[in-house]
């Protein structure tokens, strides 16, 4: 009988310290750092690398819903975005973001594709472009949670 008692306790701390992510455990508003490399096509097929950094504040809503603005320097003039779009999260803190970049000084909204994992620790997601409208991304970022709201701060 002790050691079904001293088992169940064990079972229990180690379900205890897993971890489990839902939406709720990453809503807030976040300041987003990126930095990396575009690669672009040029007539002929030649790839050109583009430096590039982004800079902003999107949050994450209750629904899963992005919205927040960011700058983007380095490949050529600052050009200030406003971001749409949605996320999906697992249960293991991995997820995919959808953002609809769209240039404040007009033009349509494009695409980017990220892939993360949170650390929920320190309130931090980990991600990486995998898929964007004007190029081939090699680009990663630390967006850190600001607040546990969204929409708390504007870009």
């Amino acid at each position: 009988m002790k050691r079904l008692i001293l088992l169940i306790l064990v079972l229990s701390a180690v379900a205890a310290a897993q971890t489990t992510c839902t939406l709720s455990t990453i809503t807030g508003t976040y300041a987003v750092s990126y930095l990396g490399w575009v690669y672009v096509a040029q007539p002929g097929g030649t790839l050109v690398a583009l430096p590039g950094t982004v800079f902003g504040v999107i949050s994450i809503g209750y629904d899963g819903k992005l919205s927040g603005g960011a700058a983007v320097s380095g490949m050529g003039p600052v050009v200030d975005f406003d971001i749409s779009g949605t996320t999906e999260i697992k249960s293991d803190c991995t997820g995919t973001l959808h953002m609809k970049p769209k240039p404040r000084a007009g033009g349509p909204a494009g695409f980017e594709t990220d892939r993360f994992v949170f650390i929920p620790s320190d309130k931090t997601l980990l991600t990486t472009i995998v898929d964007v409208d004007y190029g081939y991304p090699a680009s990663n970022s630390v967006w850190k949670q600001m607040s546990t709201l969204p929409n708390t701060a504007a870009w």
